[in-house]
């Protein structure tokens, strides 16, 4: 999907600019040492799956834990089963004494961990393939993974990536499609956007399997809508007219904690929600930016309004997506559009203030009056690298890895605190009702949301166009026109894309 012809040491360098928050409930900034092993139960990170439609439905199988409002509590899940043919693996240990590096960061995610533990203690003690976690943090994860990749030296077997910067890096992966046939595993249990993230850049073969995603939801203070007699808004025309009844009936809290500040591109989130969900785009068919058309300067007055009118913090000019967060989490705001993974967190007596603790709910992200939803949804794959040593058995890992029933497994975890997450990414885990039932059905708001979601553009030159959006949306949020300033940004956008050579 490419039109311009990039060289790789151009995407590099386009690349390496971008660092997203996704590692979500991990402390991306914390060191790590360089690697660790999963044998010694030190490691981890990933899970989702894809089986065939059969398998997906029977996700009751003791692999899957058995974690109910007992696991919730803190109680151990049930053992998992141990024999392969439950995750398609091979009998008999064809791979045993085999060992995998798997190119993945911040091995502190709550996701990452429990598969940490479980990798140790289920894959390789079945398989008898030991799997050592690269564990970096996450704002060098990008850089390695590209450096890597184009090195070609097979360091690494299994590959994880976020989506945006799969253009650097998708030409030095396996395709899996023959793979992927032979298993029966079905990519209909994943969102559409998910499975494009995870393709070539041509879009004819697959190049991963979804095991980490996020959906965009909408928190709110379940107290404050209830002591004020108002509803959680479906769209962002009656976010605002909530806000307005919380700043007047309410004003000892901010009715919305929003980012605007310039920090990797986070406030281009929450930008895109109002801009598709107003039928709104970044690009034409063409690759011309589009963003300040009619819908695009409709869309981003309503986003820069809910500052201007005083329902989001004066300080949300200099927030990120964390200060946002942590001003929810005070109780000092009513209303949080973020990423899904931060229940774990609002659910943490000791992220949250007494208040605010057991009193939030939360909705899809907000829609568009009158229009279909849609909103961003990010998703890490995983993959395997065409120069690894050992394709087979970094298969067979795959494979496990992001089967449905040890993505069941792992979100019902509650074991320890460290394991506690919410994220999955097979729609058949999704709508499972004992994963919701434990998570108060967030699952199933993540589902309603992942059908209609989209993915960032997947083009080597999106780093640089996101930097250009975020300083325009700080620009706004500080206080220039809405239209001058989507004007001058479409123009530098198209400067880049010229450059790209996408424009004969």
């Amino acid at each position: 999907m490419f039109k311009g012809k990039q060289p790789v040491f151009v995407i590099l360098v386009l690349l390496s600019s971008l660092i997203l928050s996704a590692c979500g409930d991990s402390p991306t900034a914390t060191p790590a040492p360089a690697a660790t092993t999963a044998a010694a139960a030190t490691t981890a990170a990933a899970s989702g799956a894809a089986t065939t439609a059969a398998s997906g439905a029977a996700t009751t199988a003791a692999a899957a834990g058995a974690a109910t409002t007992a696991a919730a509590a803190g109680a151990a899940p049930a053992a998992a089963s141990t024999n392969p043919a439950d995750y398609g693996l091979k009998p008999g240990k064809p791979y045993n004494g085999t060992k995998l590096n798997f190119l993945i960061c911040c091995n502190t995610a709550t996701q990452f961990a429990s598969l940490i533990d479980k990798t140790a203690k289920e894959f390789t003690a079945m398989t008898g393939i030991s799997v050592t976690w690269d564990n970096g943090p996450y704002n060098g994860f990008q850089q390695k993974l590209l450096t890597e990749s184009v090195s070609g030296t097979g360091g690494f077997d299994n590959i994880a990536w976020v989506d945006s910067w799969g253009p650097g890096i998708k030409q030095f992966l396996l395709p899996l499609d023959d793979k992927i046939k032979e298993a029966k595993i079905s990519l209909e249990d994943f969102s559409p956007a998910h499975i494009t993230a995870a393709s070539s850049n041509d879009g004819k073969s697959v190049l991963g399997i979804p095991f980490r995603g996020h959906a965009q939801v909408l928190f709110y203070r379940k107290d404050i809508f209830q002591k004020l007699g108002i509803q959680p808004p479906t769209t962002w025309q009656e976010l605002e007219a909530v806000a307005k009844v919380i700043k007047e009936k309410n004003p000892a809290t901010s009715p919305l904690s929003n980012y605007y500040a310039v920090n990797a591109g986070q406030n281009v989130f929450i930008f895109l929600n109002h801009l598709w969900g107003n039928g709104g785009d970044v690009f034409d068919q063409s690759m011309r930016p589009i963003f300040n058309n009619p819908a695009g300067v409709e869309a981003t007055t309503a986003y820069i309004n809910l500052l201007k009118n005083g329902y989001s913090s004066p300080n949300s000019v200099t927030f990120n997506e964390g200060e946002a967060g942590t001003q929810f989490t005070t109780g000092k705001s009513a209303m949080f559009v973020a990423w899904s993974w931060y229940f774990s967190n609002f659910s943490n007596p000791k992220n949250v203030a007494p208040e605010v603790l057991n009193n939030i709910g939360f909705v899809p992200a907000p829609a568009w009056t009158g229009k279909a939803p849609i909103s961003y949804s990010q998703i890490w794959p995983v993959g395997i690298s065409k120069y690894s040593k050992n394709q087979d058995a970094a298969w067979e890992y795959l494979k496990w890895l992001t089967n449905t029933k040890v993505e069941k497994a792992v979100v019902l975890d509650k074991s320890k605190p460290e394991f506690d997450n919410v994220v999955a990414v097979h729609y058949s885990n999704l709508q499972d009702p004992e994963v919701n039932r434990v998570h108060q059905g967030l699952q199933n708001t993540m589902l309603s949301v992942l059908k209609t979601a989209r993915t960032e553009p997947l083009i080597p030159e999106w780093p640089q166009v996101e930097s250009v959006l975020e300083v325009a949306i700080n620009n706004m949020a500080g206080g220039k026109s809405v239209k001058e300033t989507l004007d001058q940004a479409a123009k530098d956008v198209e400067a880049i894309m010229k450059k790209g050579g996408y424009y004969k």
